[in-house]
């Protein structure tokens, strides 16, 4: 194990908060970061992904209690297994694949109510839903405390393989992780932003600006992650794919 090399940080970012150990994963990564509110993490990002490119260390905001999630992987094959994979994988052929098996396995009707909306024949609501980033305050409105971690990734579609996290339930295995991230960055600028365990909230910079292009997301969300339709408040996959038209947040989750 190594730690994370500040130099970089001290200079270009002198008013940084001191860092501390946030947790050590089973990969052997030493995540460090330090705290902030939720009302000032969002700049605190900006900050930092502005200087990834120097540091190699991908700025992620995180709940306060993420060491204890990361302590376990929920996965079983070892770094260098992940990261071999993950270069090897095409992130959008398996997404395909699985959008593939869940028309096989839906019923005849859901699935061709599936393909006359993937076909645009859905009705487009008026009013979609287009959450922002998933930073939580208290009842009364005020921010909560968050994590600012400093993952070491020589990019950002790798951040799942430093984690060393995933492979449980529908939550993808970190290789597989990589590799459907590497492919949204390429296509939207999709960049991974708020994490939580059980969430995933993205900055995009090229989101869809067409109708049968957010359908295709759409495709793509719902074969990703098992929230489904939860944090856009829709019905079908017309109105989740009107919630990702031109949208510069993506929020997923996983039960």
């Amino acid at each position: 194990m190594t730690s994370p090399d500040l130099g970089v940080l001290a200079t270009r970012v002198p008013d940084m908060p001191p860092v501390e150990r946030v947790v050590v994963t089973p990969s052997g990564a030493e995540i460090v970061g330090f705290q902030a509110d939720s009302d000032t993490a969002l700049t605190w990002w900006r900050r930092l992904r502005e200087i990834y490119p120097e540091t190699r260390l991908w700025p992620l905001l995180m709940d306060s209690d993420a060491g204890e999630y990361l302590e376990d992987p929920y996965t079983y094959a070892t770094v260098e297994e992940s990261l071999a994979r993950a270069h090897t994988l095409d992130g959008a052929a398996l997404l395909a694949g699985s959008g593939e098996r869940s028309l096989r396995e839906s019923s005849p009707e859901y699935a061709a109510e599936l393909r006359a909306d993937l076909a645009g024949q859905g009705k487009w609501p008026e009013e979609p839903e287009q959450p922002g980033f998933g930073l939580r305050h208290d009842w009364n409105g005020r921010p909560l405390a968050i994590t600012v971690a400093l993952v070491p990734a020589a990019e950002p579609w790798l951040v799942p393989v430093t984690l060393h996290y995933g492979g449980w339930n529908k939550y993808p295995d970190p290789a597989e992780h990589a590799a459907i991230m590497r492919h949204w960055l390429d296509r939207y600028g999709a960049e991974p932003v708020v994490w939580t365990g059980t969430t995933l909230d993205y900055a995009v910079a090229r989101p869809p600006s067409t109708r049968p292009e957010a359908i295709a997301l759409a495709w793509e969300y719902r074969q990703y992650n098992d929230g489904e339709y939860d944090l856009y408040r829709a019905e079908t996959l017309t109105d989740l794919a009107a919630g990702l038209l031109n949208a510069p947040v993506w929020r997923t989750w996983w039960d």
